[in-house]
């Protein structure tokens, strides 16, 4: 909101305290108005932004991978770094639509290298990181509008919980996590659940065995919930070496993401794939390059 206008809505409740109990009715009315039609104006005038064509950009050589964490308008739920603001999201998911991408899951790019399946001209994967209850609220409403799917890669221990793993190391405020009816409802919509271990430590600095735990009880936790293969992980905090790729290609993963930046190209190694992070920070412009830039 614009300075000006909040301190023109703070004076007016101000004086609230000032005034007869009509007269506040009237003065509370007017504050809440003008709030509501500063919020509406900015909405608006995101909304408007035209779509520009991606023509100018030389065809990708390669599959963006695209990674979000959480998709929420709220700041208490912690900063940019991680939260993209729904119409920022809904900006982004309308220039893929109107510049012709079509979502891919990572099984169809791994299947596309290696055994050649056909994928739509100008595919993409949209990956969500933790398993935020954010993502089924705003992002999976906002994607279903385009006919777009993803893959939200869950921390099993947190389902129905919050992101305790973060808010223990006081990197996060707490946020709420999706649950199993949430989940379910995702991956009955098309979308691909990936598991992101137990309880999301650094997997690059425990001992192998607690890693081999992490990765293979996630993995199983996933499956009984959902009653289906769960075939694709991410690495919490990015956190992997040969030795825990390894461990996950062992648990019968088929690919794996990591927080490296680029884009998944053939003759990659399938579970140290690279993604294009997207933080709320990015102005459209910034979305356009970074999704152009590798």
């Amino acid at each position: 909101m614009h300075r000006p206008v909040a301190m023109a809505c703070v004076n007016i409740l101000l004086e609230v305290a000032r005034v007869s109990a009509v007269k506040k009715i009237f003065l509370v009315s007017l504050a809440v108005a003008a709030l509501l039609a500063t919020g509406a104006g900015m909405w608006y005038r995101y909304q408007k932004q035209a779509i520009p064509s991606d023509a100018r950009y030389p065809q990708l050589q390669g599959i963006p991978i695209l990674m979000y964490h959480k998709v929420n308008p709220d700041p208490r739920t912690g900063g940019l770094g991680l939260r993209v603001p729904p119409d920022k999201f809904e900006w982004q998911m309308r220039y893929l639509s109107k510049n012709g991408y079509q979502t891919v899951s990572l099984e169809d790019v791994i299947d596309h290298f290696e055994k050649g399946k056909h994928l739509p001209d100008k595919p993409v994967v949209i990956t969500f990181d933790d398993g935020y209850k954010d993502n089924y609220q705003f992002a999976y409403p906002i994607m279903k509008q385009y006919g777009f799917t993803g893959t939200v890669f869950v921390v099993s221990k947190a389902i129905g919980n919050t992101n305790f793993f973060d808010v223990e190391k006081k990197l996060q405020p707490a946020n709420k996590m999706m649950d199993w009816h949430e989940i379910r409802e995702l991956a009955e919509a098309g979308f691909t659940i990936g598991a992101h271990t137990v309880d999301h430590p650094h997997l690059a600095e425990v001992p192998p065995e607690v890693a081999r735990h992490q990765i293979e009880e996630s993995k199983r936790a996933l499956e009984h919930g959902l009653q289906k293969p769960v075939t694709v992980f991410a690495y919490p905090y990015g956190s992997y070496n040969d030795t825990v790729s390894e461990l996950v290609k062992q648990a019968g993963y088929r690919a794996a993401v990591t927080t490296r930046l680029g884009l998944a190209k053939a003759g990659d190694n399938p579970f140290q794939l690279r993604r294009i992070r997207v933080t709320g920070h990015y102005s459209n412009e910034k979305f356009i390059e970074e999704l152009h830039k590798y």
